[in-house]
């Protein structure tokens, strides 16, 4: 019975009916995009950050360092698993022409490294942690998705001639709000170009237990050693990963809140207005005997079968439409 009149409330209200379930299932896909591209972001990011074993503690530094003392305090102390550092050579953006196009305006700051031996690695767009050869240059992916640069186009950083030999992923300063971008050369090349910019060090700690990151931190500070300059940890790592994207879903999900709150909306004034039409038909059924909470049940069940109808629609867009709103992790993470 309740099927029948189901199906002839439908035929009988076609356009309130697809109204209402356009409404659900445009708030499902909204929900059912936020879920897949979270799964997948965090997913993305653990990925990338275990493949490169990013630092848990980075103190930047620029001016003079004292090794000997670096290295005194990495043996020294307890929690500290790995210690490296690297240098990073910042080079002036009118020094590098990618492609006859000057990076002299662009705001970020452009610094050159050798691939790291024990941590931190920059990988290319496989995972793979990347060997860079002499005259190749392996260029941030900014700078392919911007276009700026191909692979196999001509380099010039300060006289120096290089090749664009592939784009690199860092999961230190790979995100769009990071201020800074490595550029991979090879040793030989590095220690050509090494007068031509500013030298800065990546003083890089990997701990045996990543929850003691806040003592160690402590016993760096209290150390008194080198810092001038930023200091960053894993967690802020992961951050930085995630919050370009992790706005494009808060947006989505900002708004399939509102498009559920509508299509709770819809329904209940739907609802009321179809009972009040129904009001004859409502006195029938309660003469012929029908109990008030069986007259629920039907017109619930019209909207209930036209809510699930919605979801399941929604469900099948948001894997149609996830591959395009999943394009940009994949591209700086890879996949999840």
């Amino acid at each position: 019975m309740y099927l029948k009149i189901i199906r002839n409330d439908l035929v009988k209200n076609k356009l309130v009916s697809l109204t209402t379930m356009m409404f659900v299932a445009v708030a499902a896909m909204l929900v059912s995009l936020t879920a897949i591209l979270v799964v997948n972001l965090t997913g993305a990011i653990d990925t990338l950050m275990t493949k490169a074993e990013t630092p848990h503690f980075m103190q930047m530094h620029s001016g003079e360092i004292d090794t000997g003392r670096l290295i005194s305090f990495a043996e020294e102390n307890g929690r500290v698993e790995e210690f490296q550092v690297l240098e990073f050579l910042n080079v002036e953006g009118a020094e590098i022409v990618l492609n006859e196009t000057s990076l002299v305006d662009n705001v970020q700051d452009n610094g050159f490294s050798v691939q790291s031996e024990k941590f931190d690695f920059l990988l290319d767009l496989d995972g793979n942690v990347i060997e860079a050869n002499d005259g190749g240059l392996y260029v941030p992916i900014s700078y392919m998705k911007d276009d700026t640069a191909e692979v196999g186009d001509a380099v010039e950083v300060s006289g120096q001639e290089f090749t664009v030999a592939g784009f690199l992923r860092d999961s230190q300063m790979n995100s769009t709000l990071s201020s800074s971008k490595r550029f991979l050369v090879s040793e030989n090349d590095f220690a050509e170009i090494k007068n031509n910019g500013s030298m800065e060090y990546l003083i890089e700690f990997r701990l045996d237990d990543l929850s003691e990151l806040g003592e160690f931190e402590s016993d760096y500070v209290s150390a008194g050693i080198e810092a001038n300059g930023p200091t960053i940890t894993y967690p802020l790592f992961r951050t930085i990963n995630a919050i370009s994207d992790g706005m494009m879903i808060a947006v989505i999900f900002l708004i399939s809140i509102l498009v559920v709150a509508i299509s709770f909306l819809c329904i209940r004034f739907t609802l009321l207005a179809k009972i009040e039409g129904d009001y004859r038909e409502i006195g029938v059924m309660k003469a012929l005997g029908l109990r008030i909470s069986d007259i629920k049940k039907i017109y619930l069940a019209k909207y209930t079968a036209v809510a699930a109808a919605g979801c399941i629609l929604g469900l099948a867009f948001a894997f149609i439409f996830k591959g395009m709103l999943l394009e940009n992790i994949r591209l700086h993470m890879e996949e999840s």
